[in-house]
């Protein structure tokens, strides 16, 4: 609780700041006040460096009782004494500062903050530079930093640069939406100007932000679009380049004109335009004053009903969290957004198509991509976040607490009166603690838990009588519940959170709605309990310990869905009688070599009529020769992805493999596969769309381009003996991407067939070849 220990210090001190009366807040009381502040913000920055927070805590809550103290009514007429006991108070932090700086330096720690930042005049040195104080010979590594900065990726990505001190240790900072002066204040003091040439590229919304953060610097001011982009841009989003209808130009053009060449604007009516294509549709949202916010609204507006609680139930989920689009779609169908349709879909292929719709629909933004282009996490804009934060409240599908009361002191008086109105709440495990005894705790049905850093749960959750949903933010392994508490919430159907010991206890089985259980932890042991919960859909963890037998039970579980990751799972019929409905599926064996007589019964997985995804992680030599002679490896034809790990599968024996006739994606990892030599034949790999090979023992790979006639996506990494990469591969006319390590980059520039397909490709999107310098 050392956060927030700082949080009420800050804002004490803030508050004193503004609404101090000048005879008590003179020039040197000010002076003192601004240099405590600075070394709070300081020690609270580096709390996840110091080991003991207990101290720095104590520092904080001290701090801020003396504050109280000498501002108190009968303190403040000592003005003459005031300034020299803040000074006091200032040097006595300092020194705590110095301390916390010398044991985070002394342990090494990476990334710290302080470790480039004027936190203290006692301990940090001048440096001096000289005219030309420019580097030589280091063009290569400028050359190899630049190309990884230019390569292509929509997630977020971090370039770590190790080196000596001294061998060049100058920054790039750049700071996206500035938000206040104040902000600036914040973290200014943490870039110390050492003469060296460093920037910080700020952008920011306000004028006068831009104007305070560097006088001496003139403002760029980034131009809107013009009518002609605008509306190429509005084109290509609305028909993809495609015919545009005649009877909407004139109309279209209005629109876009509306939208004032801002590009977020473009994008997000382009997304509502797409799925409407009639002329009194678009003269509806041509009606709009064109402000950003209006055009949202309208995007909402014309939502399919059943989008819209989907799409305002992200507003649960903190500003800087990239969401998993697996976990969302499995709280829809926790929540009830989601329901079958006519068709032949399952519960979880009708929450993917919702989720599909809303990306379309450029509401939802695309944060990271799996290999075979599946969208793996997202987010949204925070313009469309902040509409959906007050859309969300004023329906009652979530009350994002921390967006509507910033501080936890407003969180600790507000929040109780609040929630008697809603139902589902997102918010922190520390505020949880004063709204468990709220009388309005029991009408609660949904928390989506952002975990407090070194906060247990104890106690917690046990009044939230009519939860039914409980999704703790998957942070860290720093937030347990107590089994005792959460296994009494007998009306759960979603539970994703992680838990002490490892141990699901017995008393799983009051949970009998239980439809998605999600364990944040490695070798789960579940009960044997687990076999009674019949509405079961996904049972997730890092990793299960080897499941209780099912041998008692005699009613399978029809309803799971997803399975992973299972050690030692034993494919016998039975079990395949008990979950005969699975999709998804992950096993471990952990022993170094196959037994014979454990019963593994792997000739059993094709008897698994559902499957469509599987992963298997063998030790290295996991599988035998013989074991696959005597037909011990089977798959099921509908399966659509596979990946395999360990094991040392014959290369002659991926036959096996390319026959199956629905396989999209395979990953061949940790030396899957053993020998030398692949030659693949005619006729197999018919729908493969992604290869990915990393870490093989693989020479010489003998290949035609019609052996992949659908591939899309190559990969090939720690292929360190790898003679060359096929160079028919080339003759692929649906490849798109081919990525590689760079010593693999001559054979791959001694296909003709590749240099011709990358010229008649420059200058777009269509192929790339991605070089990792690893």
């Amino acid at each position: 609780m050392a956060y927030e220990a700082f949080d009420t210090l800050l804002q004490t001190l803030d508050r004193i700041l503004k609404q101090g009366d000048d005879r008590v807040i003179t020039h040197s009381v000010k002076q003192e006040i601004l240099s405590i502040r600075v070394q709070a913000v300081v020690l609270q920055l580096n709390l996840k460096h110091y080991p003991n927070k207990e101290r720095i805590r104590e520092a904080a809550v001290s701090t801020h009782e003396i504050i109280e103290y000498l501002f108190s009514e009968e303190n403040l007429s000592d003005r003459v004494r005031l300034a020299n006991r803040l000074r006091k108070l200032a040097e006595r932090l300092e020194s705590t500062v110095g301390d916390v700086v010398d044991c985070i330096k002394g342990k090494g720690s990476v990334g710290s903050v302080t470790d480039s930042a004027d936190v203290s005049s006692s301990s940090r040195s001048a440096i001096t530079s000289s005219k030309d104080d420019g580097v030589v010979g280091l063009e290569e590594d400028v050359e190899v930093i630049k190309n990884r900065l230019l390569e292509r990726s929509s997630r977020l990505r971090v370039l770590p640069i190790v080196g000596t001190g001294g061998i060049g240790r100058r920054y790039l900072i750049v700071m996206d939406d500035m938000w206040s002066k104040k902000a600036w204040d914040d973290v200014r003091m943490l870039f110390p100007d050492s003469g060296n040439g460093s920037w910080i590229i700020v952008t920011t919304r306000l004028h006068d932000v831009a104007a305070y953060v560097d006088s001496s610097s003139s403002i760029h001011t980034m131009s809107v679009l013009d009518a002609h982009h605008s509306w190429n841009s509005l084109e290509q989003k609305v028909f993809a380049g495609t015919y545009f209808p005649i009877e909407l130009k004139d109309i279209g053009k209005k629109i876009v004109q509306n939208c004032g060449g801002l590009p977020l604007s473009i994008v997000v009516v382009a997304g509502l335009l797409s799925k409407v294509h009639t002329r009194s549709s678009w003269e509806q949202i041509a009606a709009n004053d064109g402000q950003l916010e209006s055009i949202i609204g309208s995007s909402y507006t014309h939502l399919p009903n059943h989008l819209k609680p989907c799409l305002l139930y992200m507003a649960g989920f903190p500003e800087d969290q990239e969401i998993r689009v697996t976990e969302l779609v499995n709280l829809w169908m926790s929540e009830g957004f989601v329901t079958l349709s006519n068709g032949s879909k399952s519960l979880e292929e009708e929450a993917e198509d919702c989720f599909e719709d809303l990306v379309e629909r450029s509401l939802v933004l695309v944060a990271n991509r799996k290999f075979d282009g599946k969208i793996k996490s997202c987010s949204l804009h925070d313009i469309v976040r902040e509409f959906c934060i007050r859309q969300a409240a004023k329906e009652k599908v979530i009350l994002p607490v921390i967006d509507y009361l910033p501080t936890p002191i407003l969180r600790r008086h507000f929040v109780p009166r609040l929630i008697k109105d809603h139902h589902s709440i997102s918010t922190t495990s520390y505020d949880l603690l004063h709204l468990k005894d709220s009388v309005h705790s029991s009408h609660i049905r949904t928390i989506i838990c952002i975990p407090k850093k070194g906060f247990r749960s104890v106690g917690i959750v046990e009044k939230f009588s009519s939860l039914r949903v409980l999704h703790v933010l998957r942070r860290s392994d720093y937030w347990d519940w107590e089994p005792g508490q959460v296994f009494d919430l007998v009306h759960l159907t979603y539970l994703a959170s992680n838990i002490p010991n490892n141990i699901v206890p017995s008393a799983i089985l009051k949970l009998h709605n239980l439809q998605i259980l999600i364990i944040y932890r490695s070798e789960v042991r579940l009960p044997v309990e687990i076999w009674r919960l019949r509405q079961l859909r996904h049972l997730i963890a890092f990793s299960f310990q080897p499941l209780p037998s099912p041998e008692w039970e005699q009613n399978p579980l029809d309803n799971l869905q997803a399975l992973s990751l299972a050690t030692d799972l034993v494919c016998s019929k039975r079990m395949v009688e008990m979950i005969p409905n699975v999709k998804k599926l992950g096993i471990c064996y952990s022993k170094g070599k196959f037994d014979a007589n454990a019963g593994y019964c792997l000739d059993n997985l094709n008897l698994f009529c559902q499957l469509e995804k599987l992963k298997l992680e063998m030790s290295v030599g996991f599988l035998s020769r013989q074991l696959v002679e005597t037909g011990g490896l089977n798959f099921p034809l509908q399966l659509r992805r596979l990946i395999l790990s360990g094991g040392k599968l014959p290369w002659n024996d991926m036959t096996t493999i390319g026959s199956l006739p629905n396989l999209q994606v395979l990953k061949l990892r940790n030396y899957a596969c053993k020998g030398s030599y692949w030659m693949t034949i005619e006729g197999n790999f018919r729908e493969l769309r992604l290869l990915l090979i990393d870490r093989s023992g693989l020479v010489d790979w003998i290949t035609e381009g019609s052996h992949f006639p659908r591939l899309e996506c190559l990969i090939l990494r720690r292929c360190r003996v790898l003679y060359r990469i096929p160079r028919n591969i080339g003759y692929i006319p649906t490849l798109k991407l081919i990525e590689v390590e760079k010593w693999h980059m001559r054979s791959l520039l001694s296909s003709a067939a590749l240099i011709e397909k990358m010229q008649r490709n420059s200058g777009n999107d269509s192929f790339q070849v991605r070089v990792k310098h690893s």
